[in-house]
């Protein structure tokens, strides 16, 4: 009885090891449930539509390691709904999409809900902020206008 109790207890610990060792750090994205347009049109900085016409990727610390790096899209401005940027600014949000990274493509035309000082050309922006495809129309400012919500705050999160 002694040696079963032993073994069920190395076998236990074995499989205890084995996952500390082979599980890796998982990272995700989570954006808070019922956040409107409204809500996020009030606490951005900035709010524009325009048209991407370049991407490109900013390394930031290790060469090898994506979750520090940067996307960039060069923006050119068609409307300003809040705030002041320029004809052509630069949006950068996290590389990774489990970082809440933006994933824009160059030829589409978005609204972008962004944030920060916009003196330098640079705001910056995440998936969680509301930036969706201008095709759906203004922004919506207006809790009697707003529809049920649809994409909420953004908090990236380690697992």
């Amino acid at each position: 009885m002694r040696f079963l109790a032993h073994a069920t207890g190395a076998v236990a610990l074995a499989a205890v090891l084995s996952a500390a060792v082979l599980t890796g750090t998982a990272s995700a994205c989570s954006c808070l449930p019922y956040d409107t347009e409204p809500q996020r049109y009030a606490r951005a900085d900035h709010v524009f539509s325009g048209h991407v016409s370049a991407s490109t990727v900013l390394e930031r610390g290790k060469p090898d390691y994506v979750w520090d790096d940067l996307r960039a899209y060069t923006v050119q401005v068609d409307q300003e709904y809040k705030g002041d940027v320029p004809a052509t600014v630069t949006v950068t949000t996290n590389y990774a999409g489990s970082m809440c990274g933006l994933s824009l493509y160059v030829g589409q035309s978005y609204l972008v809900f962004a944030f920060g000082d916009s003196t330098g050309g640079e705001v910056s922006s995440h998936y969680c902020s509301g930036t969706r495809p201008a095709n759906a129309g203004p922004p919506v400012t207006t809790t009697a206008m707003a529809a049920p919500a649809a994409a909420p705050t953004c908090t990236a999160a380690a697992a």
